[in-house]
């Protein structure tokens, strides 16, 4: 009789515990079929009432993020994925985070492997749209498949730094400098500390957008970890220069020659950064100028107080442009001295003397201008041969460039209207062929 009883419980302990078993394991059965069959609402349910009961179950948050994968995969329409890839990765990093507490848990190895696994994929999908690889699907839209495909890469992984520069890029070829703008900064902000290369390219995208006071912020900020970055002070003073703040811009790009007064790069770009700042204050003459033509060439039909008014808007535009002219005049000559403090540093640089030849030249042109805009002939006279002194400069300087670097066809080019305009037929005549025109 104890036998038999024994036998019994016996028994009764083999079946619970094959119930048990049989309980435990029955949700990974129907969550597997649902997956092998496409049916991934089963998976779902499955997961789902496993959860109600132990919602601390590692691998249920893992079939869940699996079936929510192959949801997002299976969705023929890569913009359509996005919101099916949010809920996997929220049930794959619940898997990760349950698993941390057990050792050895292979749902959490699992759900790591499946994050890398599905972000792989949609990140080397959108390299493949965006580099033009002639084995991706044949799209209409390359640049925005592969915009879309990103969007996916970093919803699965938000810390990928990579898919993040990647798709930064992708806007900037697209055209989207405000989409490039964010997928940097979202970069950035993943990084202990960002590049001057980050700096650079977000400055730019900002300054894409005419958003200069952004980039601005952005250049001041990198500057204090790279205060020797030529590009970066180049780019600030340009930016400065675009708010109006031109002493800054100067002020910036003479820090610059401070570290290093021997640098001849750094000279460089403060002689090119002054003369555009001083080009800048050229354009505004001349449009005074052109200003002062059309009022006075109206002056005849006018009368009484609207010919005193435009008279005295005349006088006024004169008084303007004498003030920026002397500007003008005091930023060339610095900018002139920087470009030959240049050659002095390294003689054979065609580069400066190529920008001295244009300095030159663009001061001949303002002469030119002034000279057009007066009605007095000896001071006509007198601005015309100051005009060819300066035009004779600038051969030089386009003669030695060109002498440096004898296969450069700009070079010639720019040799070739000066001699023009100075009257050098025979010389200009060569120099248009050397500038292969």
């Amino acid at each position: 009789m104890k036998k038999l009883i024994y036998s019994l419980l016996t028994l009764t302990v083999i079946t619970t515990i094959m119930v048990g078993c049989g309980a435990d394991t029955s949700f990974i059965g129907q969550a597997k079929k649902g997956i092998s069959s496409k049916d991934y609402q089963a998976t779902l349910a499955a997961v789902d009432s496993i959860l109600t009961e132990d919602p601390n179950n590692a691998e249920a948050y893992y079939y869940r993020g699996l079936a929510y994968g192959e949801i997002a995969s299976n969705n023929p329409v890569p913009a359509n994925r996005k919101d099916s890839y949010q809920s996997m990765r929220e049930a794959l990093v619940s898997a990760m985070e349950i698993a941390e507490t057990k050792q050895n848990s292979l749902a959490g190895l699992q759900a790591e492997d499946l994050i890398r696994k599905k972000w792989s994929i949609e990140h080397n999908l959108a390299v493949q749209y965006a580099s033009g690889d002639t084995t991706a699907p044949v799209v209409d839209e390359p640049l925005l498949t592969a915009i879309d495909h990103l969007q996916n890469a970093v919803t699965i992984n938000p810390d990928s730094t990579l898919s993040f520069e990647v798709l930064a890029e992708v806007y900037r070829m697209n055209g989207d400098f405000k989409g490039a703008i964010t997928a940097l900064s979202a970069a950035m902000e993943r990084k202990d500390t960002s590049a001057a290369y980050d700096y650079n390219n977000l400055a730019s995208f900002y300054m894409l957008t005419e958003d200069y006071e952004n980039a601005v912020t952005v250049l001041e900020e990198a500057l204090v970890l790279y205060p020797d970055s030529v590009g970066l002070v180049q780019k600030i003073a340009d930016s400065y220069m675009n708010i109006g703040e031109k002493d800054k811009a100067i002020s910036a790009l003479e820090d610059l020659i401070s570290t290093d007064p021997n640098n001849a790069q750094y000279h460089l770009v403060i002689g090119t950064q002054i003369y555009i700042i001083a080009s800048d204050i050229n354009d505004e003459i001349s449009a005074g100028y052109d200003q002062i033509f059309d009022t006075e060439r109206t002056l005849r039909n006018l009368k009484g107080a609207e010919k005193k008014d435009a008279e005295n808007r005349v006088k006024n535009l004169r008084a303007e442009i004498d003030s920026k002219l002397q500007e003008s005049e005091r930023l060339t000559q610095r900018a002139i001295s920087e470009l030959n403090t240049v050659t002095k540093l390294r003689p054979n640089d065609a580069v400066a003397y190529n920008t001295l030849g244009i300095v030159y030249q663009n001061k001949a042109a303002s002469l030119f201008d002034q000279r057009n805009a007066t009605t007095n002939n000896d001071e006509a006279s007198e601005l015309d041969k100051r005009a060819k002194a300066e035009l004779t400069k600038a051969m030089k300087s386009y003669e030695k460039a060109t002498e440096i670097q004898p296969d450069n066809k700009d070079y010639w080019n720019s040799l070739f209207r000066v001699y023009t305009a100075l009257g050098m037929n025979d010389k200009a005549e060569a120099a248009l062929e050397k500038a292969g025109m």
